[in-house]
């Protein structure tokens, strides 16, 4: 109705004038009501969804915010630290303070010379302060030992949790890339195939061709429009992977920035130092583990050794035959120190087997230490040798793509300038589909191998 009154016609004869007051009749409530309109309206509807566009690191710097393995492994760090502080409160004082009431329903009755008395008060109240303090315990320097070792370790995870992060979002970020190069050639493909239906349909049309030559291109163009919605699909879930590993809500929007460059194909490096293998965090790890097995031995040595601890105590008493009498008559305090010693002298056998037990972890520990340090030998040499191949497969099907794609441009003009059948062309189309497939998939093994060449020599960085 607002809208009606206000565009409604104005008389010529009213002039500008007329208009103007109109105007200002109806100004706020059209306002009003264009707001309302706007705001409301399903075409200006914002969307919510979140959008993001990130390259590489960008998604690296994501997942180390926001993926919730890593997040709880710096929990657990965090724990570790906190538990690390709790052992070296253990050398403190102690202090602790406390209060007794006691109400004698029935007191004692002593006979003295066939005289019965009342021993004691009816009300007693006592509060105390009592101390602590630790000056020799071998439990204690062994826990604030293994609250060291266990905060290292703990870290030496965290960085392991990052590390295996880092890796699966490269892997998942260069398969979103080959699958983005293989759209890019599959949409060509089409686009190729598309021209060469519609020139034969129209050489069939002026008897220039065979029924058979347009069905043959119609295979391709379907066969290759097929292929691309298969690669659609596949580029979506690459993409919910990508999001997954980065700890990012599936439902978000994700476009990646980046290209396969030269400088994502250039070789790794090989390693100089053939002791690389201790710069690997689960070299770390496991060292980590042998130093907490070998404090386990020295933790059954000190359980042979004394503890010797001092303490005091502060006792304020308080008697009445009242309750509130008691606090009128002047308490005596008690105050006294002392020291503690104790020494373990027989335990039933029990430290020497545990010592035994000791020895025997220290030795698994090692074994599993020169294992790991075989098996890191292994996997780099392996890797090398993998990524080597690699990289000479992705110079072949290059080659093979551009022989291909050559030898396809020379036979389409040939069948331009009616030399070539068609079947020819469509064989060499054939080919060089298959080539530009035989590339893409050689390009992505290239890619996925070499960042597992980069963790295995500890080259991931973040």
């Amino acid at each position: 109705m607002v809208f009606t009154t206000l565009f409604a016609p104005i008389k010529k004869a009213e002039g500008i004038s007329a208009l103007s007051a109109s105007l200002k009749r109806f100004e706020l409530p059209a306002i009003l009501g264009l707001i309302l309109l706007i705001f409301s309206s399903p075409l200006s509807a914002g969307n919510n969804t979140p959008h993001y566009q990130l390259g590489l690191e960008d998604c690296i710097n994501y997942a180390l915010k926001n993926q919730t393995d890593v997040l709880n492994q710096r929990l657990s760090q965090a724990i570790t630290g906190k538990q690390k502080k709790q052992a070296y409160g253990q050398y403190l004082p102690q202090v602790s303070a406390g209060a007794t009431y006691q109400n004698n329903i029935k007191r004692q009755i002593a006979v003295f010379g066939g005289n019965t008395i009342q021993i004691g008060t009816k009300e007693q109240f006592q509060a105390h302060v009592d101390i602590d303090q630790q000056i020799f315990n071998p439990t204690f320097i062994s826990a604030i030992e293994g609250s060291r070792l266990e905060d290292n370790l703990t870290s030496e995870n965290t960085r392991l949790s990052e590390i295996d992060l880092v890796v699966g979002v490269m892997k998942a970020f260069y398969g979103v890339l080959v699958s983005q190069e293989q759209m890019t050639l599959l949409s060509a493909n089409i686009t190729r195939s598309q021209k060469e239906l519609t020139d034969t349909q129209y050489q069939y049309q002026n008897g220039l061709a065979q029924k058979v030559d347009v069905d043959r291109i119609q295979v391709l163009v379907n066969n290759a429009i097929t292929q691309k919605s298969n690669a659609e699909r596949n580029l979506k879930s690459q993409m919910q992977s990508l999001k997954f590993y980065m700890g990012m809500p599936v439902n978000d929007s994700l476009e990646i920035v980046g290209t396969i460059s030269e400088d994502l194909l250039k070789s790794v490096t090989p390693v100089p130092d053939s002791l690389f293998y201790r710069d690997r965090i689960e070299y770390q790890i496991a060292n980590t583990e042998l130093k907490i097995s070998e404090l386990q031995k020295k933790n059954v040595t000190r359980s042979f050794l004394p503890t010797l601890s001092a303490f005091g105590s502060y006792v304020a008493p308080f008697y009445g035959n009242s309750f509130n009498a008691m606090f009128d008559i002047p308490y005596h305090p008690t105050i006294y120190v002392g020291l503690q010693l104790s020494l373990p002298i027989f335990s039933g056998f029990s430290r020497i087997n545990q010592r035994q037990i000791a020895d025997l972890n220290i030795k698994i520990s090692n074994n599993n230490l020169m294992n790991l340090e075989n098996n890191i030998n292994l996997e780099y040499n392996s890797i090398y040798r993998l990524v080597q191949n690699d990289r000479d497969n992705l110079a072949t099907q290059k080659e093979n793509t551009s022989l291909a794609k050559t030898n396809y441009e020379n036979l389409k003009y040939q069948y331009d300038n009616g030399v070539q059948p068609i079947i020819n062309v469509l064989d060499a189309e054939t080919t060089l589909l298959q080539a530009q497939n035989n590339y893409i998939n050689a390009l992505y093994q290239l890619l996925i191998d070499q960042v597992d060449l980069k963790k295995s020599l500890n080259q991931i960085e973040y």
